[in-house]
């Protein structure tokens, strides 16, 4: 109990929150929005995941935020606006998840998040207590999502917001197709190394080849299993490799393969059972 009494005292009196956009930092967008949460709350500790994610785009800024938050301690305040629909009818929300506090458009940007974590509940932003005097058409990072979070870095318990959203938008990443002798999915997403990571699990991976060979064709070449490093392969190669999300990922050790193969978000990548040609003709 004495340790989780100074837990809570350190979080309530450090707040940590953090910032995900698509605005880029050449523009006031980012600092307007810190400048907004340390007026309400100057104690809080900001912290930037990223503000250059794909424009416009929602279910990369998605997995990005699957991927980071949950290494968060609790009580940390997420901020994630990459927003199209700022100013139409989608809602501003605050939302619980794995002891963790969210605050950003109802889009389904923080839904891939709530698959992995425990939703505890979500609530809309309306009360006009805990948003700034104003509201602008364009930019409800500063005038709503920032001024939320100070609150919350206050010690604001989520539900005085607004009312409860029963039904938050989500999205579906698009799933594999299995057959028994192939595996078909698709690049996801390209990092900064020109790796590109797809929806093939794991898991889902092992169960389908238990235990047999097989080759990973992506755009007009073929790999031939698993790599357990990089450096598997020789300066240059191209390798298929479970990335540190769990996920089946085309890379080239030091050198980019989406540049080297041309692969983008949304390309196929397909799993082929290796077939002994003895067993061929046999009834």
């Amino acid at each position: 109990m004495q340790k989780g009494r100074v837990l809570t005292a350190l979080r309530r009196h450090d707040p940590i929150v953090t910032l995900t956009t698509d605005f880029g930092l050449r523009d006031p967008f980012v600092a307007s929005m810190k400048a907004v949460i340390l007026s309400i709350e100057r104690r809080a500790r900001l912290v930037d995941l990223s503000h250059e994610l794909p424009p416009h785009r929602v279910l990369p800024a998605a997995l990005f935020l699957r991927e980071a938050c949950p290494w968060f301690p609790a009580g940390t305040i997420h901020v994630a606006v990459v927003d199209p629909g700022v100013g139409g009818p989608r809602r501003p929300l605050v939302a619980k998840a794995g002891g963790q506090l969210y605050v950003g458009p109802d889009n389904g940007i923080f839904s891939l998040v709530f698959q992995r974590a425990l939703f505890e509940g979500a609530w809309q932003i309306s009360d006009p207590k805990y948003l700034l005097p104003k509201i602008s058409r364009t930019f409800h990072g500063r005038d709503l999502f920032a001024p939320a979070a100070a609150h919350l870095a206050r010690g604001l318990p989520p539900n005085v917001f607004g009312p409860e959203i029963v039904d938050p938008t989500t999205l579906e990443i698009p799933g594999p197709t299995v057959c028994p002798d192939r595996l078909a999915g698709e690049v996801l997403w390209v990092d900064r190394f020109g790796n590109c990571a797809t929806n093939l699990e794991e898991d889902q991976v092992s169960r389908w080849a238990a235990g047999e060979p097989f080759t990973i064709r992506a755009a007009s070449r073929k790999i031939r299993g698993m790599s357990e490093s990089y450096a598997s392969v020789p300066v240059g190669g191209l390798l298929a490799i479970f990335n540190s999300s769990g996920v089946l990922e085309i890379a080239c050790n030091r050198a980019s393969a989406h540049e080297a193969l041309g692969l983008k978000e949304g390309d196929p990548v397909v799993l082929e059972r290796i077939r002994n040609p003895r067993s061929k003709g046999k009834s």
